[in-house]
């Protein structure tokens, strides 16, 4: 099982730091590290180039973009470089999420224990915690309703097997085969952040199962950030061009309606506290979604003061 791990980083040099040490301390050694340097302004680049000379096990690949594409630019730059790479598997982390040392060895076992019993296997995904707790959040079922769809996440008594199937991951510790990456193609740059991941897992179960691995962990450092900001407006927009990519008419109508009351009205000043210039940043948001208009935006993007 020949893996390439695919890092994106920006502007985050000690969490990056932690990072690739804990890749250089794995118990089963990535084949190849892959990282996307966001176009960070502190010191990443300089540390990068240094890092890059240091002997390793593995081959390093360093990629410094331009200009600061987000999430979904970065993880997609990583994932086009990784499929001209020899490897079986890509793994794809933030800067800020932590392995633990057997973190690549758990997931071969896996490979190896679901491929034993004739599995579809199309990607695998590790155990996430954020602090002393699991982060739940991260690995979902998809559930649809009569007029909306949402993604339930998984209860923590899921855990307590050797694996168990999801619909949907976040790029913290996924693990994706080449060869359903090179059916499906990259991860949609468009989105600049949020979703990209889920928009992905749509394709690639359209190819094969997803599994998560409770033996294999990763450590998010995000703390109780909850995004009540600029990052509302792709959180929005994102999720209604998801729900407008794959699902019937009367489900891009029901979510629609269910994040303006929930993120717009003046519900969501009653219950959530968002000012006026947050509902309305909000109302642009369920519009874009509704007409396709992606990319960055002009006014809601880092350095936003919303």
């Amino acid at each position: 099982m020949k893996i390439a791990v695919v890092l994106c980083t920006y502007n985050r040099l000690d969490c990056l730091k932690i990072a690739l040490q804990k890749y250089e301390k794995q118990t089963m050694q990535p084949d190849f590290m892959v990282i996307v340097n966001n176009a960070s302004s502190d010191g990443t680049r300089e540390y990068l180039d240094v890092w890059k000379e240091k002997k390793a096990s593995f081959k390093k690949i360093i990629i410094h973009n331009e200009k600061n594409t987000g999430g979904s630019g970065g993880f997609s730059r990583g994932v086009e470089v990784a499929l001209n790479l020899d490897c079986d598997y890509m793994f794809l982390a933030d800067d800020d999420a932590y392995a633990e040392p057997q973190v690549l060895e758990e997931l071969h076992k896996a490979d190896d224990y679901l491929n034993g019993k004739g599995a579809n296997v199309a990607a695998l995904c590790t155990a996430i915690y954020n602090g002393p707790d699991r982060e739940l959040s991260h690995r979902c079922r998809i559930h649809q309703g009569l007029f909306n769809v949402r993604f339930d996440w998984m209860p923590g008594k899921a855990y307590n097997g050797k694996v168990f199937q999801i619909d949907i991951f976040t790029f913290v510790g996924a693990c994706i085969k080449r060869s359903v990456a090179e059916k499906i193609g990259l991860p949609k740059t468009q989105y600049f952040i949020y979703y990209d991941d889920a928009e992905y897992c749509m394709r690639i179960r359209q190819h094969g199962d997803i599994y998560c691995v409770p033996s294999s962990v990763m450590h998010h450092d995000i703390g109780s950030d909850r995004r009540s900001s600029w990052k509302d407006y792709y959180d929005t927009r994102n999720w209604i061009d998801l729900v407008k990519t794959y699902y019937p008419k009367r489900y891009v109508v029901g979510t629609a309606i269910k994040m303006y009351f929930k993120r717009c009205s003046i519900l969501a000043k009653i219950f959530r506290n968002r000012n006026k210039e947050h509902r309305h940043m909000c109302w642009i948001a369920i519009q874009d979604g509704l007409n396709g208009k992606l990319g960055i935006h002009p006014v809601y993007k880092p350095g936003s003061n919303i």
